[in-house]
C-alpha cells in the first residue's frame, strides 16, 4: 500500500509536486519512498483528433527514490490541502499493480480513475483509464493493433474462435483476414503437444511468453515462432491476445551454427567431440538397460601413399568417399563419427562384439569395391577394422575404443585389409 498525495486537478491537469517522495509497502513487508507523475497521455500522432474518450487518458509514473530519500529526508511530508480529495493508492493484486484516487472535476463531482501499473527494474509506469468509460474504443485498439509489425490475434477463451487478427497475422498464415475471423486458433498449431502446453498455461491463470511453437500456414507448409499468450478482458469478453513472431530464419541459422559445430567440415559426419558426446549417451543407456553396445574403429590402408601419389585434394576426397561409404552400410541408429586423420569410428548400440564383426566386414568389402576418383583416373583403397564389446557395467567409452584400437593394429600387422575383435592378451 502507498499513499501519494496527488493534488487534485481539473480537466487533467498535471501533478502540483510530482518531486514528492510518498512511502510504499512492499509485499515483503519492508518500506520504501517513491515519487510520483501524473500528466495527461499525448502519444497521438500529430493532427490526429481524440475520439470517445481519448481526453481521459493519462500518465502515471513512479519512480523508486528511497536511496535518495535516506540521504535527505523530505519535508512537510503529511501536509494536505484543505477541501482535498483523499490521497491515491497502488494496490497489488496478486501481481496486477493498479493506482487509484480521486480527482475533482468540474461542479465539485468526483471521479476515481483506475491506472494499471507495470512494475520494472526502476520503478513502476502505467497508463491510466476513467472507470466510467469501462468499454476502450474499438477502432482506436484495432488501429493499434494492426500497426504491430508482430502477428496480433484475439480469440475468445470460451471457444477459442478468432475474433481479431492483424495483417501481420494473416500474411504469416496466407490467408485474409477474413478468413480467419471465425476461424478456430487450434487450426494453426502444427504440433497438438505444443497446443496443449500452451493451454495448460492459460488454464493455471498464467501466460506464454516467447514459447517456441510451430504453426501451419495455409499451403500446409510450418514456420518457427516465439509464441506470446495474454489473457485479457475486451468489451466484456474473456479473450486470449496473442503475439507470432516469424522465428523461422533465425530458428535455422542456430541450427546450422549447431550443426557445423557437431560436424567434421571435410566429411560431414560427427567431429570428434560430438562422436564422444552422442557415444557416452548410448553408453549411459546400455548399462542402465543391461543390453550390448559395442564399438569398431576404421584406420585407411596406406593413406600417406594416397596422398603422396595423387595428391591431398584426392585424400580429403578419399575421405569424404570412405565417410560416405560408411553411412550406406551402417543403420540409421549408429553413430559415425571422425577421430581425426584418416581414423574413423563407430557405435553399435544393441550390437555384441561378433555381431558387429558382420557389419564391419559389409563395411570392409563395400569400401574395397568403390571406385575413387584421381587426376589420372580411378583407384581402390583398403581399410582395417578393429572391434571391442563392452565389457561389464563399469566399462567406459575410452576404454572400449583402446581395446578396439589394439585390434585394429592387430588387424594391421596381419597385413591390413582385414576385420579383428579384440581378446585378452591384445
Amino acid at each position: 500500500m502507498c499513499e501519494f498525495g496527488l493534488d487534485s486537478c481539473d480537466g487533467g491537469g498535471p501533478v502540483a509536486d510530482p518531486a514528492r517522495a510518498h512511502r510504499v509497502l512492499r509485499n515483503d513487508g519492508t518500506v520504501c519512498r517513491v515519487t510520483v507523475a501524473d500528466a495527461p497521455w499525448t502519444a497521438l500522432p500529430s493532427g490526429t483528433k481524440a475520439e470517445g474518450g481519448a481526453e481521459s487518458l493519462r500518465l502515471v509514473t513512479v519512480t523508486d527514490v528511497d536511496a535518495v530519500y535516506r540521504q535527505a529526508i523530505l519535508a512537510d511530508e503529511d501536509a494536505s490541502q484543505a477541501g482535498s480529495p483523499a490521497a491515491g493508492t497502488l494496490r497489488d493484486y496478486g501481481g496486477n499493480v493498479r493506482y487509484e484516487a480521486p480527482v475533482l472535476v468540474a461542479e465539485g463531482a468526483t471521479r476515481f480513475p483506475a491506472k494499471d501499473a507495470f512494475r520494472d527494474e526502476s520503478g513502476i509506469a502505467g497508463v491510466t483509464r476513467e472507470l466510467n468509460d469501462l468499454h476502450p474504443n474499438e477502432e482506436r485498439l484495432e488501429a493499434i493493433l494492426e500497426q504491430s509489425p508482430i502477428g496480433v490475434s484475439v480469440s475468445r477463451r470460451d471457444d477459442g474462435c478468432i475474433i481479431f487478427v492483424n495483417t501481420r497475422f494473416a500474411e504469416l498464415i496466407g490467408l485474409p483476414r477474413e478468413r480467419l475471423i471465425g476461424s478456430r486458433a487450434r487450426d494453426y498449431y502444427l504440433d497438438s503437444h505444443q497446443r496443449l502446453r500452451v493451454l495448460e498455461r492459460l488454464r493455471g491463470g498464467g501466460g506464454v511468453t516467447n514459447m517456441e511453437v510451430q504453426f501451419r500456414r495455409a499451403d500446409g507448409s510450418p514456420f518457427w515462432t516465439l509464441f506470446t499468450v495474454n489473457q485479457a478482458v475486451i468489451q466484456g469478453t474473456a479473450v486470449n491476445l496473442a503475439w507470432i513472431y516469424d522465428y523461422t530464419e533465425r530458428r535455422s541459422m542456430e541450427e546450422a551454427l549447431r550443426d557445423m559445430a557437431s560436424r567434421d567440415p571435410l566429411t560431414g559426419i560427427f567431429n570428434r567431440r560430438s562422436f564422444m558426446d552422442m557415444a557416452r549417451a548410448q553408453l549411459a543407456r546400455a548399462h542402465r538397460f543391461h543390453e550390448p553396445l559395442s564399438v569398431f574403429v576404421l584406420d585407411v590402408d596406406h593413406f600417406k601413399r594416397i596422398n603422396d601419389s595423387f595428391g591431398h585434394a584426392t585424400g580429403d576426397d578419399a575421405l569424404r568417399m570412405v565417410a560416405a561409404g560408411c553411412q550406406a552400410i551402417l543403420r540409421e541408429y549408429d553413430i559415425l563419427g571422425r577421430l581425426g586423420g584418416e581414423e574413423f569410428v563407430v557405435v553399435l548400440p544393441g550390437a555384441t562384439a561378433d555381431e558387429s564383426r558382420v557389419v564391419a566386414e559389409r563395411v570392409r568389402r563395400h569400401l574395397a569395391r568403390m571406385p575413387i576418383e584421381a587426376p589420372d583416373g580411378t583407384f581402390r583403397l583398403t581399410v582395417s577394422i578393429g572391434i571391442a564389446g563392452l565389457e561389464g557395467a563399469t566399462d567406459t567409452l575410452e576404454r572400449a575404443i583402446h581395446r578396439a584400437d589394439l585390434a585394429l593394429y592387430r588387424a594391421k600387422h596381419l597385413g591390413r585389409n582385414l576385420v579383428a575383435v579384440f581378446e585378452p592378451g591384445m
